[in-house]
């Protein structure tokens, strides 16, 4: 296994508020994109990372269906508290998504729109459950995947930690037999630039470029929030 991740500001923010972790050591790989304007959602989205970082090095035994859970509520009460001493910061909350790897399983856990495709050699797949607005257009059929990609309201969600204590968590187990690699990223990636795209990328580039190609395609069609892309080759 090994893993490359980059962020980007992209071309239309002044600062970037996307966060990433990795940790080989630990199989768990990170990334949250924070809301809240300047100096604020910065804050969100590294609190939450690290609160879930720090939780994982704590215990001694982690099954990641039963504590995951336990530590983001965690991370979504450090936020709140956060706020509450510094009311400056009002309004602020991030979106997380979580990789695992354990021997045999690869887990998955979201909050918001931060995404994990799996890539194999049939092709790509979004492993992780968007919480937004145009995801619950296509689960009531009002749109189509392929329409979700291109809706004007793509980036309206409608769960994130440090809004409120109760949000929406989607936890998954695949097969790590199944994919060659894994792609956790914000939406500045996904919405700009398509899953046939990422595929594309992941398949012909080096591995140590692919963080970097990724960003520069999404800047190339505008790059209009930050960027954040965590490879993992399985």
């Amino acid at each position: 296994m090994r893993a490359v991740a980059l962020t980007d500001v992209g071309i239309t923010r002044d600062n970037n508020e996307d966060f990433y972790i990795i940790s080989e050591n630990l199989s768990l790989f990170i990334v949250s994109d924070g809301m809240g304007g300047y100096h604020a959602g910065e804050i969100a989205s590294e609190l939450a990372a690290n609160s879930v970082l720090e939780a994982f090095n704590m215990k001694q035994a982690f099954n990641f269906e039963i504590d995951v859970h336990d530590l983001l509520v965690h991370a979504n009460e450090k936020i709140i508290e956060y706020v509450k001493a510094h009311p400056e910061c009002r309004g602020m909350g991030t979106t997380i998504v979580v990789a695992y790897l354990d021997e045999n399983h690869l887990w998955i856990a979201n909050v918001g729109d931060s995404r994990c495709y799996g890539i194999s050699q049939n092709g790509i797949v979004q492993l992780s459950e968007d919480h937004s607005l145009v995801a619950e257009l296509v689960k009531i059929g009002s749109i189509s995947p392929e329409e979700a990609e291109r809706h004007p309201d793509r980036n309206v969600i409608t769960s994130a930690l440090g809004v409120e204590r109760n949000f929406e968590v989607f936890i998954a187990k695949f097969d790590i037999k199944d994919y060659s690699h894994i792609l956790l990223c914000s939406d500045g990636l996904s919405n700009m630039v398509s899953s046939q795209e990422l595929m594309d990328v992941i398949k012909s580039e080096p591995f140590d470029r692919i963080p970097k190609t990724l960003i520069d395609l999404a800047n190339q069609k505008g790059g209009k929030d930050n960027i954040t892309a965590v490879c993992v080759e399985l």
